[in-house]
């Protein structure tokens, strides 16, 4: 996991389902009180970020930055039950080589989510 932390985002992120607003996580925001790096896709174009937990429930929020425009974009998912055991992490498709975020709790699969790698 130590790699991740070599990644820079960049300090700007807008908000890629609102075209304008500024992305909840900002490459400032990183490992501070806000959001953290959970990976790096293997081609360095894209960041998965997770916001840290609430006392309410721990489940994460995660999200994924486009680091070549500069964007961020949230992955919803079901299924989680606020004990802050819900991972996720980039994986290739083995049929279209496609870059994916898996979220899993455990075993089970909550959302296999694919990277919208062009506009």
């Amino acid at each position: 996991m130590g790699a991740a932390g070599a990644a820079q985002l960049p300090a700007s992120l807008m908000d890629k389902d609102n075209p304008g607003q500024e992305y909840w996580c900002q490459g400032n925001d990183i490992n501070t009180s806000m959001c953290s790096l959970t990976g790096v896709s293997d081609d360095h174009k894209f960041a998965l970020i997770q916001d840290l937990p609430g006392p309410a429930c721990e489940d994460l929020s995660f999200g994924v930055i486009d680091l070549v425009r500069q964007t961020g974009v949230n992955i919803p998912y079901d299924g989680g039950d606020c004990k802050g055991d819900v991972q996720a992490g980039f994986l290739r498709g083995t049929k279209d080589n496609a870059l994916y975020v898996k979220i899993v709790r455990g075993s089970k699969t909550l959302r296999l989510y694919k990277v919208q790698t062009g506009y």
